[in-house]
C-alpha cells in the first residue's frame, strides 16, 4: 500500500477513536439521568430516607394541629380580656362637657305705676317702684351617657327689701338605667329640686312667662312668698319619674309623670308636718292639619297626714302656626282649672295657739289668648279668677292686657294693663300699669311655647 494511503487510513482511525472517547461519557449520563434523580442536599437525605405517611396519619397529624391553635386562640382571648379589664380600671370617667357646660344668665327687671297702695304678701309696699325682680344662672351639661344634670341659681327679689338666694331648680336626670340596654316606655327619672309638673305655668320661670305677673291661681294654691308680681309656684324636692306612654292614638303623643315630693311647701299643704306628696301628670298632644297644636293635660296632688290636702287641676293649650305666614304670624289659645280640698288648723281665740279645725275647697282657674301681630310683636289678654285658700268664700279676679316686643331671643320688652276685683277691700279696683324688661347673657336660650320665631 503506498504510504500516503497508509497515513490517511490512521488519521482517521484516529479521529473515530477520540470521537467515541468523547461521546461514550455523555451517553452513559444519559442512560444514569433517565434512571436516577440527581443526589439531593445533605439537609433533605434523613427525610427522603423515612418512609412516607399514609393519608390517615396526615389528617391526625392535621387535627393536632388545629388543636393547638385553638388552644393558643383560647389563651390569647384570655389575655385580651384582662388587658381590657386593666385598662377599664385605670381608664377615668367619660365626661362629656369637661368644665365647659354652657352657661344662660337671664336677668327680669319690672316696674309698676298704681292708682292706690299695693302691698306684697309680706306687708311692704310695691305701688310706684321698680325692681330687679330674678336673676337666674342655669347651668346645663351631660354628666355621662347615662345623665344629664341642670342647676339654676336664683336671686330672688324680697320686694325691694333685699335679694335672696336659692337653688331654683337642681337635678339631674337619668335617662337611661345602667343595668338596662334600653328605656322602658322612654322613662326618665328628675332626681333632686325642680319646679312640679301641675299644668303648664307653674313650670315656667319668671323670664318665660307671656306676662309680667303670675295667674293668680299659681300664687293662691301652689304658693308665693311676695305675692304674684314675684316669683311663685311649686318647686319641691322629689323624684319624678316620666313616660311616654304606648300609641294609641295615630299621631299622638302621651305622657305620663309620677311624683313622690317633699310636701308641705305648697300653698295648700301643711306647713308644720310636711307629710310627703304624691303627683301624677298626664299630658296628651296632637298636631292637626300640620298648623294647629294641642295640648291636653290633667294634673293630681295628695298629701295625707293630720291635716290632708289634694288638688285636682285640668290644663289646655293650643297654637295655630299657618304655613303660609308661619314665620311673622301665630296664634295661642290656653288656660287652667283647679279644684283643691284643704284641712288646717285654726286658732279660734286669738291667743296663737292652733286649738281648732276647718276646711276649705277654693276652686280657682285662668284663661288667656295671644295673637302674633309681627315677627317683633305680640299681643295678648288674660283673665284670673281665684277663691282663698284660707276661706273659699272670698275670691279676686284680674283682667289684664299686654304688648310683648322681642328685638331678638336675648331682649324682649313687655308693658301691660291690670284691674283688680275682688271681695277683700285693699285689693278691689286696683289698677295697675307694668312695664318689664327681660335680657339674657350667655348661651342661646330655650324659647318658651308662646315664642315663634
Amino acid at each position: 500500500m503506498p504510504r500516503d494511503g497508509l497515513r490517511t487510513r490512521r488519521r482517521v482511525t484516529a479521529r473515530v477513536v477520540l470521537g467515541a472517547a468523547l461521546l461514550a461519557p455523555l451517553c452513559v449520563g444519559q442512560r444514569t439521568g433517565a434512571a436516577q434523580p440527581p443526589p439531593a442536599p445533605a439537609g433533605k437525605k434523613k427525610a427522603e430516607a423515612s418512609p412516607p405517611k399514609s393519608l390517615a396519619e396526615q389528617l391526625e397529624a392535621l387535627r393536632d394541629d388545629v388543636d393547638d391553635l385553638k388552644d393558643e386562640n383560647e389563651d390569647l382571648k384570655a389575655d385580651l380580656a384582662d388587658t381590657k379589664q386593666q385598662q377599664a380600671a385605670r381608664k377615668e370617667p367619660v365626661r362629656l362637657n369637661l368644665m365647659n357646660p354652657p352657661i344662660t344668665a337671664f336677668l327680669n327687671a319690672a316696674g309698676r305705676i298704681d292708682d292706690r297702695p299695693v302691698l306684697s304678701s309680706g306687708g311692704t309696699r310695691i305701688d310706684d317702684r321698680m325692681f330687679l325682680r330674678t336673676g337666674e344662672v342655669d347651668f346645663r351639661a351631660a354628666i355621662d351617657p347615662y345623665a344629664d344634670g341642670v342647676l339654676i341659681l336664683a336671686f330672688e327679689d324680697l320686694a325691694g327689701e333685699g335679694f335672696e338666694a336659692d337653688i331654683e331648680e337642681g337635678y339631674f336626670v337619668l335617662k337611661q338605667l345602667p343595668i338596662l340596654d334600653a328605656a322602658p316606655l322612654g322613662l326618665k327619672l328628675k332626681i333632686g329640686r325642680y319646679r312640679a309638673p301641675i299644668g303648664n305655668s307653674n313650670r315656667l320661670h319668671m323670664h318665660d312667662l307671656p306676662w309680667t305677673t303670675r295667674p293668680l291661681p299659681i300664687t293662691e294654691l301652689l304658693g308665693t312668698e311676695q305675692g304674684d308680681f314675684f316669683e311663685s309656684g311649686f318647686n319641691p324636692e322629689g323624684i319624678d319619674a316620666e313616660f311616654f306612654l304606648p300609641d294609641v292614638i295615630p299621631g299622638a303623643v302621651m305622657e305620663l309623670n309620677a311624683d313622690v315630693v317633699d310636701g308641705g311647701d305648697i300653698a295648700i299643704g301643711d306647713p308644720v308636718d310636711h307629710p310627703p306628696g304624691f303627683l301624677g301628670h298626664y299630658n296628651l298632644f296632637f298636631t292637626l292639619g300640620e298648623s294647629h297644636d294641642f295640648n291636653l293635660g290633667l294634673s293630681g296632688y295628695v298629701e295625707r297626714g293630720d291635716h290632708p290636702s289634694s288638688l285636682v287641676a285640668a290644663d289646655f293649650l293650643y297654637k295655630w302656626k299657618p304655613l303660609e305666614a308661619g314665620e311673622f304670624k301665630s296664634f295661642v289659645l290656653g288656660g287652667e282649672l283647679f279644684q283643691a280640698d284643704r284641712d288646717f288648723a285654726v286658732d279660734t281665740d286669738g291667743d296663737g295657739v292652733a286649738d281648732g279645725e276647718s276646711d276649705s275647697h277654693p276652686l280657682a282657674g285662668y284663661a288667656f289668648a295671644q295673637y302674633q301681630l309681627t315677627w317683633h310683636l305680640y299681643a295678648g289678654a288674660r283673665y284670673d279668677y281665684t277663691e282663698k285658700v284660707a276661706d273659699d268664700s272670698l275670691s279676686t279676679q284680674v283682667a289684664a292686657a299686654y304688648l310683648s316686643y322681642y328685638t331678638s331671643e336675648f331682649l324682649r320688652f313687655r308693658a301691660g294693663y291690670e284691674h283688680r276685683m275682688s271681695d277683700i277691700p285693699a285689693e278691689d279696683g286696683v289698677d295697675s300699669l307694668l312695664f318689664e324688661v327681660n335680657f339674657v347673657i350667655g348661651s342661646h336660650p330655650i324659647e318658651p311655647y308662646w315664642v315663634n320665631r
